[in-house]
């Protein structure tokens, strides 16, 4: 018996079936953060356990928030997300389980080539993101915000926690001089690297190595949409074969 055999009686036994009386076992739906898609992690995996396991997944695109709110409601089995508080909601509630990391990535704030935020030579990542903030409200600077959602949006909120960004009045209306300069944005070395080249010629690295800049891709099944395959999903992204991907696509192993 090959592994690809091994795994499907693995996952008929699970099912509590004898092979002579299987059936065709539902497609396991698993959740994806586009920008584990978006990285080419997705692609990587996807590719590396179909040859060796053959399991039946659907990747699913998402935003990190709407993967957690599959788990929740059942609509996915599994799902591969970005750590946040609605992902420890859901661990403490019971709601998700084999909850595990399973690789990191850097994440870069890159702005204007100028100094319109007025950051200087401030290396806080807190503090920077106050400053952007102010000069946006005072119609200096703009900041481009992550997908609503994703895990890039995420992590924007939980930078912003601490600050007096509530304290800030209301944005004004960019001139036409500011509004013809690139954003402050969050953005992953991938997506970095991966920016056309002129655009990113008008743009610089503001902040690459505060420790809070990091993303932290998990997995996580559901509690109450159960598949016979997922324990053993869980287990290839954690194996050998799992973490060798995660290198291969420029990400560190968690």
């Amino acid at each position: 018996m090959n592994r690809r055999e091994w795994m499907t009686a693995l996952t008929l036994a699970a099912c509590g079936v004898r092979s002579s009386q299987a059936q065709p076992v539902a497609r396991l739906r698993l959740g994806v953060d586009g920008l584990v898609f978006d990285t080419g992690l997705a692609a990587k995996w996807k590719a590396t356990m179909g040859r060796d396991v053959g399991l039946g997944v659907d990747w699913v695109r998402s935003t990190t928030a709407d993967v957690l709110t599959g788990l929740d409601n059942g609509s996915m089995q599994a799902g591969l997300f970005f750590s946040c508080a609605q992902a420890d909601t859901l661990s403490r509630q019971g709601l998700i389980h084999d909850r595990h990391p399973l690789a990191r990535t850097g994440v870069l704030l890159v702005g204007p080539q100028d100094d319109l935020a007025g950051i200087g030579s401030e290396q806080d990542v807190g503090k920077v993101m106050h400053q952007i903030l102010a000069g946006q409200a005072a119609g200096a600077c703009r900041f481009e915000a992550p997908a609503r959602g994703s895990g890039l949006d995420g992590l924007s909120e939980r930078l912003q926690a601490g600050l007096a960004v509530k304290q800030l009045p209301q944005a004004r209306a960019p001139s036409s001089q500011v509004a013809s300069q690139p954003a402050y944005q969050l953005l992953t070395s991938g997506q970095w690297q991966a920016l056309p080249a002129p655009q990113r010629k008008r743009m610089k690295v503001i902040l690459n190595q505060d420790p809070r800049l990091t993303l932290t891709c998990e997995v996580a099944r559901s509690f109450r949409s159960a598949h016979p395959a997922g324990k053993l999903m869980v287990q290839w992204l954690q194996g050998p074969l799992g973490r060798r991907a995660v290198a291969a696509s420029g990400w560190q192993p968690a």
